[in-house]
């Protein structure tokens, strides 16, 4: 069949979605090394200057370069859970939307036993396995405590944490980010179970 193009533009937005993340990255410490390369060991490293927005009302903005370097080089974490909260968001859109071509009902995807039953239906249960429906539980579960509790971890993502992964390192209440050996690379081990489960979502809807 001939996929809706609602339905395709939610797969070429996670198929893209790599990109757009990583190149935050890259613009933000290509600046920051800049600066550094500019204004540390010189007397204007703690004065304040103006630094340019053009788009903006005022045109500029006040920092000291240590300052400025300061808050750039300290937005990985933000921009990797705002990469998953994007991420996950548009998957379950695309689940959302696949299951009324897919399974003949709509199934509220945000809920995690309709994500799971998605997975478990006759024309999808060969998408992914027991190990990966775990890990995709445990990165919805990432992407809940980030959003409804302040990036700390709860009883909710700890339980999913030892049904995929075993023992975890990091208790009630901490950081999410003290959950992972390599949060960093976590999240990009997500990326690609989401984005491989995306196409093969998208081959099941071709050969409808």
């Amino acid at each position: 069949m001939e996929i809706p193009k609602d339905i395709l533009y939610i797969i070429e937005r996670i198929n893209q979605s790599e990109d757009k993340w990583k190149a935050l990255y890259m613009g933000t410490w290509g600046c920051s090394y800049q600066i550094k390369n500019k204004f540390e060991n010189t007397p204007n490293w703690d004065k304040e200057v103006q630094f340019g927005l053009p788009a903006f009302k005022n045109k500029s903005h006040v920092y000291t370069p240590h300052q400025l370097h300061s808050i750039l080089t300290s937005r990985d974490g933000e921009f990797t859970m705002g990469h998953l909260q994007t991420l996950f968001s548009l998957f379950e859109d695309l689940l959302n939307e696949a299951s009324k071509i897919i399974c003949s009902l709509e199934l509220d995807t945000s809920k995690w036993p309709n994500m799971k039953k998605f997975f478990e239906a006759d024309d999808t249960k060969d998408i992914l396995n027991g190990a990966q429906i775990k890990e995709l539980k445990l990165a919805k579960e990432t992407r809940n405590c980030y959003i409804h509790n302040g990036n700390k971890i709860d009883q909710k993502w700890l339980d999913s944490y030892i049904d995929a992964k075993g023992s975890p390192i990091a208790s009630i209440g901490d950081d999410l980010t003290k959950g992972f050996p390599n949060f960093f690379h976590q999240i990009e081990e997500w990326h690609i179970l989401v984005v491989n489960t995306t196409n093969k979502i998208k081959n099941k809807l071709e050969d409808k």
